[in-house]
């Protein structure tokens, strides 16, 4: 995470698709992590990893875009794990908050033919205030550009992030 001296660290947390698809999966058994191809670059220690940062946060947010590249990619799961992992996002659906950004406005951000629609609405959460937990670099490199908060997973996963 950049450090920010007179600003304070934003109390609600937005994850992005890659790694709320290794929570949905830790959440049901942490074991299939690594088998989906997705994901197979994660471990159950990466889950732990991420429910105790998480756990520093007051909120939890997500885009509807970001539910819907989740959805999509554990569309993929074979079952019994494709309902299971369907469960728990359905659970979250109901339980977080969405940030909304209309698609016709979002198109319009001068990053949209880069980054694509769902990236762009978390650079709009992220302008809300928001902190970003994200593994996508050109997505972190983007929003730290912009002096948007933002946490790339792999810095947290090498202890380089401080709380």
């Amino acid at each position: 995470m950049r450090r920010r001296s007179p600003q304070i660290r934003p109390r609600v947390l937005l994850v992005d698709t890659n790694v709320l698809l290794v929570l949905l999966l830790g959440a049901s058994d942490p074991a299939h992590i690594q088998r989906f191809k997705r994901t197979h670059a994660y471990s159950a220690a990466d889950f732990e990893l991420l429910t105790d940062f998480i756990s520093g946060f007051s909120e939890l947010v997500v885009t509807p875009n970001v539910l819907t590249e989740a959805s999509n990619l554990a569309g993929q799961l074979a079952e019994p794990l494709r309902s299971e992992v369907f469960t728990s996002l359905a659970v979250l659906a109901t339980q977080t908050a969405e940030r909304y950004f209309p698609s016709r406005d979002a198109v319009r951000e001068v990053d949209f033919v880069r980054l694509g629609l769902a990236d762009i609405s978390v650079l709009l959460a992220a302008r809300e205030r928001v902190m970003v937990l994200t593994d996508d670099l050109q997505l972190y490199l983007r929003l730290a550009a912009l002096n948007l908060h933002v946490v790339n997973y792999h810095h947290l996963r090498e202890g380089a992030v401080e709380g």
